[in-house]
């Protein structure tokens, strides 16, 4: 069994987090417009162009998420922080599930958008995040203790 660097371990959840925030960045002006344009006039209002390029930042955000799950599911905590870690990767998890849902609830084809869909996955990553932030800061408080 190989043994946990605790440094090298602080260093993977570091480069997690902050791929994470770098996304978040990213998507956050295209997902802003996506929604007051939704609310104010209808994803019919969108061009093809434009509803493919946000189709396409929020799958890529998707796909850096699910592989920051791989990477936390194959990481090697210290012993000591085991319970935080899993939990840590089940919320990051959750987190990565519920803007794949948000995803899915655009239908880029048909030029549609489940709304509700949208709107309970906007709610739970929020939420996601929440938990997310806690269980890393909890971790790093544990390991600086």
């Amino acid at each position: 069994m190989r043994k946990s660097n605790p440094q090298g371990y602080a260093n993977l959840l570091n480069r997690v987090m902050e791929s994470s925030e770098q996304m978040g960045e990213e998507v956050d002006p295209h997902f802003q417009n996506f929604k007051k344009t939704l609310a104010l006039k209808g994803i019919d209002s969108l061009s093809d162009r434009d509803l493919h390029e946000i189709v396409t930042i929020f799958k890529k955000a998707v796909d850096l998420y699910k592989q920051n799950v791989e990477t936390l599911k194959k990481a090697k905590p210290p012993v000591q922080i085991l319970g935080r870690h899993k939990q840590l990767t089940s919320a990051y998890e959750t987190y990565a599930q519920d803007c794949e849902l948000m995803l899915t609830s655009i239908d880029e084809a048909n030029k549609k958008i489940d709304s509700e869909q949208f709107s309970k996955a906007e709610q739970a990553q929020d939420k996601d995040m929440d938990a997310v932030s806690k269980a890393f800061d909890r971790i790093m408080a544990m390991m600086m203790g």
